[in-house]
């Protein structure tokens, strides 16, 4: 699988056309010079990359840096299932194998529908694997910069063809849930 022992892994999601659960893993040592490549790629007043709201030619430019940065993409699918199914299903598996990897902490862009059954969810997961090292934060999207490399990956399967062939460099694993 994609994580490594202290590791940190930026969560994102996609719900369009099946539900895509990504997370960018990063070793902590990479960390600072990747959010500065990540912060370079923003227009000016812009406080974040949101991958749906760009255009196709920025979108190619954005994924070509992003595929240079030195980070391992894991991307969970479900189709087929309502989002409230969907989520804790694919969430649920990451969050097993962040604790499983021995990843340090997971970053979730924060959504507040979504915190509350988030938490329990992952607190049910610790507790089930007998761990309390793991550390998990639900940020803001602008906060932390490789959230953005999960919002663009999310975007790139949920909309397919040539877009995930653009960025299949970075991702590492899929699992497709059914």
């Amino acid at each position: 699988m994609t994580f490594r022992p202290d590791d940190r892994v930026y969560v994102d999601e996609s719900k369009a056309r099946g539900y895509y659960v990504v997370a960018t893993a990063i070793a902590i040592g990479d960390l600072r010079g990747s959010e500065r490549a990540l912060r370079d790629l923003l227009k000016p007043g812009q406080r974040r990359i949101h991958f749906k709201s760009e255009s196709d030619s920025r979108r190619r430019q954005i994924l070509s840096s992003m595929c240079a940065l030195d980070v391992r993409v894991s991307v969970w699918i479900a189709k087929r299932r309502p989002d409230k199914e969907a989520r804790p299903l694919s969430l649920g598996a990451l969050v097993a194998e962040a604790v499983k990897s021995g990843a340090a902490l997971l970053i979730i862009e924060r959504d507040e529908s979504l915190e509350r059954a988030d938490r329990r969810l992952i607190a049910d997961v610790l507790r089930r694997a007998g761990s309390s090292e793991m550390q998990y934060r639900h940020v803001a999207p602008h906060e932390h910069p490789l959230l953005w490399v999960s919002d663009a990956v999310a975007w790139c399967y949920s909309n397919g063809g040539d877009w995930i062939r653009r960025i299949d460099t970075i991702v590492e694993s899929r699992v497709t849930q059914l």
